[in-house]
């Protein structure tokens, strides 16, 4: 019985299964890309640990090699890791909504689409990112992957932006969320949403000075201000503006050799703190002259502004990013609370909270007393324990970023890369 003849043009099952490996071999050939999306170019300290670490995850973890990333109009990056990092913004400055423009366009081109910073998912034009995700899903389909990292949900303002942004994030292929308030608004959606329960993503890094501290130094007090906390200063100093200099004062006249060193974590020009910083400065250098300065964090200087932070022998701080850096060094920190966010991670992290005050509580006493004692060297204890709570929880932090990266590539099991820290 004679075979049935084959036309040339039909192929066979082995060349199908050859055309199939050389085009999955070419895709895994192919230089990896992905689109970031956060508050990036905003000179904050905060924002870019966020990017610092997301960038050193795709690069090391998962391969990405290109990186397209959301910034503000007119800004540049520079990040330290092996990718090609391309800064993007909204075409027109004044139409910010066109930014999801350009994420759509990059995305197109990508594998992944990273949305990455604290609190990205509390005042956003949900419905036009549904709208910008569902696209995507229908031209990409599961070539792209879409994750949220480090981020927090809420709290809304509307019941719309509820809605909208749980359809946001039921489109996403997982959400990595950073306290337990995101985690319990995800549990009450009736979208169907893959999500984790993690912790800050500043937590994988840890801050350790140059140097070991000497005995011999003039101790520094740290202070990191916002107009988010202390308001601003016009004809008067405003209440917590004039509660804190009470304290410098008493404190510099205290203790004949401490500096104060003011820590300006966030130099942005619309929501940065040079304003009451410069103001803080001009007011206790009247008196107190030399013993004062201003460590401002400009162009990606995260190891600068985490020395400077480290070489503290207390700080006070009104930055949450900030305070957890001083905690990470086993500075005794001061911390005060002027958003939900803030209070939210400490109690999160299970952190102690009797140093934590909100903004409407803080008065001179509970400052001058704190410096006294921390100056004093009788909170070191309870600095270290601060300090061992807070590298536990970033443990976890890298652990799941690691699982993470596992069950997107399906690899053999991944382990922590040495440059997910900051201080290698």
């Amino acid at each position: 019985m004679s075979m049935p003849e084959r036309t040339p043009n039909t192929p066979t099952q082995d060349t199908v299964c050859r055309d199939t490996m050389i085009r999955d071999r070419r895709d895994t050939l192919r230089p990896q890309t992905a689109t970031l999306v956060g508050y990036h170019g905003y000179h904050n300290l905060g924002d870019d640990i966020f990017r610092r670490l997301v960038c050193r995850w795709l690069n090391t973890l998962l391969g990405i090699q290109t990186c397209y990333i959301s910034t503000k109009q007119g800004a540049t990056h520079g990040t330290d890791s092996t990718m090609t990092v391309i800064p993007f913004s909204t075409p027109i400055t004044r139409i910010s909504r066109l930014l999801w423009l350009n994420v759509f366009r990059h995305s197109l081109s990508s594998h992944a689409l990273i949305f990455s910073a604290g609190s990205i998912f509390t005042i956003q034009p949900f419905f036009l990112i549904y709208c910008v995700l569902r696209l995507l899903k229908l031209f990409r389909g599961h070539t792209l992957t879409i994750l949220a990292i480090g981020v927090s949900i809420g709290p809304f303002h509307t019941n719309r932006d509820r809605h909208w942004c749980f359809k946001c994030l039921s489109l996403m292929d997982h959400v990595l969320v950073r306290d337990a308030q995101s985690k319990r608004l995800i549990e009450g959606s009736p979208q169907p949403i893959k999500s984790t329960l993690s912790f800050d993503l500043a937590l994988c890094c840890t801050a350790k000075p140059t140097c070991a501290k000497s005995a011999t130094q003039p101790p520094l007090l740290g202070v990191a201000v916002t107009e988010r906390a202390f308001g601003t200063c016009s004809a008067a100093h405003s209440r917590n503006c004039e509660a804190l200099l009470q304290a410098l004062q008493r404190s510099l006249a205290r203790f004949r050799n401490v500096r104060i060193r003011i820590l300006c974590v966030c130099t942005d020009d619309r929501d940065g703190d040079r304003n009451i910083s410069h103001h803080l400065h001009e007011t206790v250098s009247k008196t107190w002259g030399d013993r004062i300065e201003v460590c401002a964090y400009e162009y990606d200087q995260i190891d600068d502004m985490v020395r400077w932070i480290a070489e503290c022998s207390a700080l006070i701080s009104a930055r949450m990013h900030a305070g957890i850096m001083g905690t990470l060094a086993s500075i005794p920190v001061y911390q005060i609370s002027y958003a939900e966010k803030i209070r939210n991670f400490y109690r999160h992290s299970q952190l102690s909270t009797e140093y934590l005050y909100d903004h409407t509580q803080v008065t001179s006493h509970s400052m001058s007393e704190f410096i006294s004692l921390a100056l004093a060297g009788q909170l070191q204890d309870f600095a270290d324990t601060q300090k061992s709570i807070l590298e536990g929880k970033g443990r976890l932090v890298s652990q799941q970023l690691a699982d993470l990266a596992q069950t997107l590539t399906s690899r053999r099991p991944l382990h922590i890369h040495s440059d997910m820290a900051l201080d290698r």
